[in-house]
């Protein structure tokens, strides 16, 4: 099996056995008021290092890293106006695990909360559709200790009309409106 493929499947696996443990398939971020909040991962490299969610462009391209970045503010800015807590910027985190999967997520979490002084850590999922132009987001917030609290999960479609050139600089306050919305309509889900 290719490391690709493999990284695919644990990717899957992880998602999917949060989803099945039915105390955190939604959850409530409500409680959380004025705690202090930080990513451990966002976007397409919020999963695991390597993959691509552009994979038809070159790796690391102009037009990747371009959509990828205005994707990723998007998210920030959403995450930043929640009123579920009080977000600290991604590029403010300090040891930020290179992998993380299902052995090591827990303690990995806890490390990251202690190093950043957090009282919960989110992690996120992002997925940009350059065909439809829509942005897919999923999260799961843990708490200090390692335990899930929420995970919630939504799509924002793209534009209408369509944007012409998707990857253009011109488009990036597009991806990044998308990427606010998806994640916003995701945080509403668990009051968040």
């Amino acid at each position: 099996m290719s490391s690709t493929r493999l990284r695919l499947t644990l990717l899957l696996a992880s998602l999917l056995t949060v989803a099945a443990l039915p105390s955190c398939t939604e959850g409530n971020l409500g409680r959380l008021r004025n705690v202090r909040a930080g990513a451990i991962g966002i976007g397409p490299t919020g999963d695991l290092p390597g993959d691509r969610a552009l994979p038809h462009f070159k790796p690391e391209s102009a037009e990747e890293l371009r959509v990828n970045l205005a994707i990723r503010r998007g998210v920030e800015r959403a995450l930043d106006d929640s009123r579920a807590f009080s977000y600290t910027p991604f590029t403010q985190m300090k040891q930020v695990p290179p992998h993380l999967n299902i052995a090591n997520q827990r303690s990995e979490v806890k490390k990251f909360a202690a190093v950043n002084h957090l009282s919960a850590v989110i992690r996120v999922w992002v997925t940009a559709d350059l065909k439809q132009q829509g942005v897919t987001v999923g999260f799961v917030t843990h708490a200090r200790s390692g335990k899930t609290i929420a995970t919630g999960l939504a799509r924002a479609p793209g534009p209408v009309p369509p944007m012409e050139n998707p990857t253009a600089r011109a488009s990036m306050r597009t991806w990044e409106k998308t990427a606010y919305e998806a994640t916003k309509n995701a945080l509403a889900k668990v009051r968040g």
